[in-house]
């Protein structure tokens, strides 16, 4: 027995291979967060947000934040300019957000992402925006709401994708969309304050094919897209006036939480194009209206009608907005092309998406009105 026992035991430990491709955190910097901008000759400019861990921590995301910048033809070479500046070496595994410059995005973001998609140890979960100007200039905003700028950045933009402003896209899944025809990516656009120290979301940046063409959606408007594209987060809230009469002014405005929302897409084939209807019905509870009680049904269907027809409006403008920008962010290709394939063969969408008839309409039906009429 003690013969049999022993032979198990070496064949364990033959089989055991230990850690023989562990890396060692005090081996290596690591990256947390990375911005990309263009130097005035067309450079890449990367600047990278490295952890300085804490004296005696033992999780590798604990620490404060040193800045180191590389500029280098593309992003390795940039990186390499980097590393010759670390005492250990450059590590992006556990890269928490990725920030792109306005001008970069402008020209072609996948020239960015290449280097990410490419090599294994990237960190393909990190979180991507858009910076209005430089995104470097992130970097030099100092805030004592996390002990690190780019755990803020991600917490702001976790925050957005919470509250139905932003799709919550990284890095990963947007690469899909980038390739596709038939659909576009938007990513959350984000400005940089310096006068008040802040890091402030705008909206959503609108790309066609790789290009971020200068149109965007502010934060009302991102919400409406997402709900019209049948995404909402944890919440989602409007507020809108619906009275002209009423003081304070505060009184004229209601406020609501979407608990529902049913969206209904239909594209229609006709003489080689098409033409889609956007049906979206949205079950809201009202949270705040101070100006007349809500238990009358009259008032009810009032303030229903008002919505229905303040939404319904500015969905058109999104539309509008998302046609001249060329991008089709709802994925009206991408289900033409599925659906209604002898069609989309006949159709040249790169051109004719701007000029097809797309027709929304929002329906909105208040549940709820809080325990006070």
């Amino acid at each position: 027995m003690k013969k049999k026992g022993l032979l198990l035991l070496f064949c364990c430990l033959v089989l055991l291979t230990g850690c023989w491709d562990q890396r060692l955190f005090k081996d290596a910097k690591l990256i947390m967060g990375a911005t990309f901008d263009l130097t005035d000759d067309g450079q890449v400019k990367d600047t990278v947000s490295v952890l300085i861990p804490d004296a005696g921590t033992e999780r590798a995301s604990e620490g404060s934040a040193h800045i180191e910048t590389g500029i280098g033809n593309n992003l390795f070479d940039a990186r390499s300019k980097i590393d010759q500046q670390l005492a250990y070496k450059f590590d992006p595994s556990k890269l928490e957000v990725l920030l792109i410059g306005e001008e970069i995005a402008k020209q072609d973001i996948y020239s960015i992402l290449d280097g990410y998609y490419r090599a294994p140890r990237n960190n393909l979960s990190a979180e991507i925006a858009v910076v209005e100007g430089e995104a470097a200039e992130v970097f030099t905003i100092t805030t004592d709401q996390e002990p690190r700028i780019s755990e803020h950045i991600v917490g702001l933009l976790d925050a957005v994708a919470d509250t139905t402003h932003s799709h919550g896209d990284n890095v990963q899944l947007i690469c899909a969309e980038l390739f596709e025809p038939g659909i576009d990516i938007a990513l959350p656009l984000l400005s940089v304050d310096k006068d008040a120290n802040k890091i402030n979301y705008k909206g959503l940046a609108l790309f066609h094919d790789k290009q971020y063409h200068g149109t965007s959606l502010n934060a009302e408007q991102a919400t409406l897209l997402l709900l019209m594209d049948n995404k909402k987060g944890k919440v989602a809230r409007i507020t809108r006036k619906v009275s002209e009469k009423g003081e304070p002014r505060m009184a004229r405005y209601l406020s609501a939480e979407v608990t529902k929302h049913n969206r209904d897409l239909k594209i229609i084939p006709s003489g080689g194009t098409v033409s889609v209807d956007i049906n979206l019905d949205l079950y809201v509870n009202v949270v705040e209206y101070p100006l007349d009680k809500l238990t009358d049904p009259k008032k009810i269907t009032e303030l229903e009608k008002k919505l229905s027809e303040t939404l319904t409006k500015e969905a058109e403008e999104v539309i509008s907005l998302l046609q001249e920008a060329h991008s089709d962010v709802l994925g009206i290709g991408r289900r033409t092309e599925a659906f209604h394939y002898d069609t989309w063969k006949q159709m040249d969408w790169e051109e004719e998406f701007k000029t097809i008839t797309i027709t929304p309409k929002v329906n909105v039906v208040i549940q709820e009105h809080g325990t006070i009429g």
